[in-house]
């Protein structure tokens, strides 16, 4: 089974350190809300008492954050804070006792915060368009096989078209070196970052891109049990794009 992690550096400005290593506690969430919603949450686990720090946007295009109470098995009550999308969800303590699900009143599940894991997020947190010029980002994400003992074979990622921001976003596999290791850590490529997420990741990567593409090495690589892979993102807007409340969808396909 593969899941898509966030990198290290997700930085929330344009100045910050984009890319680095895998950050294990924090899923990639690429949903958003079917309509503007307060948010409720809710444990597998009875034991669980909790809270998740929920960020997003309200109907006006704000910032907004609220801090929704996990109690068990049962359903929160709402926040009082409508969304109209979510950014990230982190939980107070480092893990619960069980999965914690994030969702809207009555509505979508946006993210489900596993046992062993602290929060999910999407990329380009509070990502804005430039007034006279067009303006494109960088960030990255991994994709992890976490089977302690089964192998992915001829691993691709796969971007799906027509949906969402599959229109304003590429992608490109983050590339290993020969030299002079062939891997940098125990996944698959580098582990490499940018000065901020405005400035291309050009060392570490061929080209970016929309159609299927397979892992490193040479595009068809296998994933090996607990292995990574690091894929960065471009997310590419017009001059004056306001806020955007949509999605983008990203798989991994391969065989076992």
């Amino acid at each position: 089974m593969a899941i898509f992690y966030a990198s290290q550096n997700m930085p929330e400005d344009d100045s910050s350190a984009s890319g680095g290593d895998i950050n294990s506690g924090i899923r990639i969430a690429m949903e958003t809300l079917d309509t503007p919603t307060t948010i409720t949450a809710y444990s597998a686990s009875n034991s669980d008492i909790n809270t998740v720090s929920v960020y997003g946007r309200n109907t006006a295009g704000v910032t907004i954050n609220e801090t929704i109470n996990v109690s068990g098995t049962g359903t929160s009550d709402p926040g009082s804070t409508t969304f109209s999308g979510i950014f990230k969800a982190t939980l107070s303590h480092a893990t619960g006792y069980a999965n914690i699900t994030v969702s809207g009143t009555s509505q979508n599940v946006i993210g489900t915060i596993p046992i062993y894991e602290s929060g999910f997020r999407a990329p380009f947190y509070k990502a804005t368009a430039s007034a006279g010029s067009s303006k494109d980002f960088y960030e990255k994400i991994f994709i992890k096989n976490v089977n302690a003992s089964t192998t992915i074979y001829d691993s691709k990622i796969v971007q799906i078209a027509d949906t969402g921001l599959s229109s304003q976003i590429t992608f490109a596999i983050e590339e290993g070196r020969s030299s002079p290791t062939p891997f940098a850590h125990s996944g698959i490529g580098v582990t490499g970052e940018v000065a901020n997420r405005l400035t291309v990741p050009s060392s570490y990567i061929d080209h970016f891109g929309s159609g299927t593409s397979g892992i490193w090495p040479s595009g068809s690589g296998n994933l090996g049990p607990t292995s990574y892979q690091g894929v960065w993102l471009k997310l590419s807007l017009d001059a004056g794009v306001g806020a955007l409340n949509s999605f983008y969808q990203i798989e991994q396909s391969g065989r076992s």
